[in-house]
Order: C-alpha cells, then structure tokens, then sequence
C-alpha cells in the first residue's frame, strides 16, 4: 500500500493506467458499509479530470467501475470534497505534459512526411535521371549506328564504282607508274 511519504505516481508512467488506486486510510476514520453488506474501501481517483486525487470509498467487491446505480448522487460517497491545491497542480503538470506529448508528435508527424515527400522526389529526380539518361544512350547508339550504316553505304559506292570504271582503273592508284 501506498503510504503519505511516498511522492505520488504520475498515471502516465503505469504501466496499465486504471482510473482508481488504493489510498490509506487515516486513523480514525468511519468505514461505511456498502449495500451489499460488505465494508467499503478507500479508494483515490487517478482519472486526470476535476475529481483528480479526491478519495472515496467504493465497494471491495468490485476492482474496476461499480455498475450504474450502485451509488446516490454522483456515483460516489466522496471523502474530499474538493481537490486539493497538489494534486491541481499535478492535474496541470500532467495536463502540460500530455500537450508538450502531443505538440511533439504532431512535429515528428511533420518531420515525418517531410521526410517521406523528401525520399519521394528524391526518388523521382533519379527516376528521371535514370530515364534521361537511358534516352542518350539510345540516341548515341542510333547515331552510331547510322554513322556505322553511312560508312558502309560510302565503301558500298566506292566499291560499285570501282566496278564500273574496269580493270584499267585500277591501274589509276596512288602508286607512280613505274611501279605498276
């Protein structure tokens, strides 16, 4: 059991957050019975709303939320009747907390998509450079092989001509005469 002396637990940081908690009892105190005949026990309110660190009794039978009806008035034979100035300041601490959470998650949700819109171009730029560059080998290629195709149709006409022209023109060369 929780005692006075120990700081109180903030509900973010259990590990299952459940709305109540046992609270000590203080000497003195009258337990009322609860209507099923069995002795109530004290319980803390951990539900980070107005009632946030109010006790009241509740009844031992349930470990959760007692059914509807099982209480008058609001639900609950409160203790406190009113928060006290620690546990509002705690309600705001969390309060602040939860929007600090929130505020750096919607930041990493942004970063998030920036980042995803950023690989996203990124991966488009090289798309497209991928592309671009894929283009100019194939233009290099047709223009090589329409060199290569022009240079076959020269030595095609030169051969034709040199057909034509006869076995005296071969005599016609680089070579002086004298040597033919």
């Amino acid at each position: 059991m929780a005692s006075a002396s120990d700081p109180p637990q903030d509900p973010a940081s259990d590990p299952k957050p459940r709305k109540y908690r046992r609270a000590e009892v203080p000497a003195g105190l009258n337990i009322p019975m609860c209507l099923c005949g069995d002795i109530c026990i004290l319980r803390e309110a951990r539900d980070c709303a107005y009632y946030f660190g109010r006790r009241f009794f509740m009844c031992a039978n349930y470990d959760h939320e007692p059914p509807p009806g099982k209480y008058q008035g609001d639900g609950r034979p409160w203790l406190d009747l009113e928060q006290t100035p620690e546990k509002r300041a705690e309600v705001y601490r969390i309060h602040r907390e939860a929007v600090q959470d929130f505020l750096r998650e919607e930041q990493w949700e942004r970063e998030k998509q920036e980042f995803i819109e950023r690989k996203r171009k990124e991966a488009e730029a090289r798309r497209q450079y991928a592309e671009e560059q894929r283009l100019r080998r194939e233009e290099a290629e047709r223009r090589a092989a329409a060199d290569r195709e022009a240079e076959r149709e020269r030595k095609r006409e030169r051969a034709r001509r040199a057909r034509e022209a006869g076995p005296d023109a071969q005599r016609k060369g680089k070579w002086p005469r004298c040597t033919q």
